[in-house]
């Protein structure tokens, strides 16, 4: 992040929370063919802590997005086709949603005193543009390299 961007209040902060989750689930992907996915197999591979990654898994079960059975042939596997599965439900789900806003504060004005300030709706629209992004792109994406590029405008032809 750039500094003068913290000095401003803007903040948009994805943690190790969020990238173990989308990490983990990719990971699952790949195992389509395993029946359940130990934790533990998941941490060495992507190297995470077992323990972070099972409160992150728990969360992501809750939410129904994965299903875990325990004992000795337990684990983890997708509810669903990695298709089906976008990146900003993961990452809504374990960070809450993501927002470039940094300039409401706890009265709900961006001011300070009352209303909104003059870069709200910028803020507003990047927040947006980072769930579409995420909105967009699956498990299966991430697996079939299908995710550079997608946020280039189109190019108009050349005559």
């Amino acid at each position: 992040m750039h500094k003068n961007l913290k000095k401003i209040g803007i903040e948009m902060k994805l943690t190790t929370k969020g990238r173990y989750a989308v990490l983990a689930l990719t990971d699952l992907a790949l195992e389509r063919d395993e029946d359940f996915v130990k934790i533990s197999h998941i941490a060495m591979r992507q190297n995470i802590s077992s323990t972070y990654l099972e409160q992150i898994l728990l969360k992501l079960k809750r939410a129904g997005l994965i299903v875990g059975v325990r004992g000795p042939n337990g684990g983890y596997k997708l509810a669903s086709e990695p298709e089906k599965i976008m990146i900003a439900d993961i990452i809504n789900i374990v960070e809450g949603k993501m927002e470039a806003k940094g300039c409401v504060s706890k009265s709900g004005s961006c001011t300070g005193v009352s209303g909104r300030c003059m870069t709200h709706d910028l803020w507003d629209e990047l927040s947006r543009h980072i769930e579409l992004f995420l909105g967009q792109i699956s498990l299966r994406d991430i697996i079939k390299g299908n995710v550079l590029g997608r946020s280039s405008p189109p190019r108009a032809f050349d005559y």
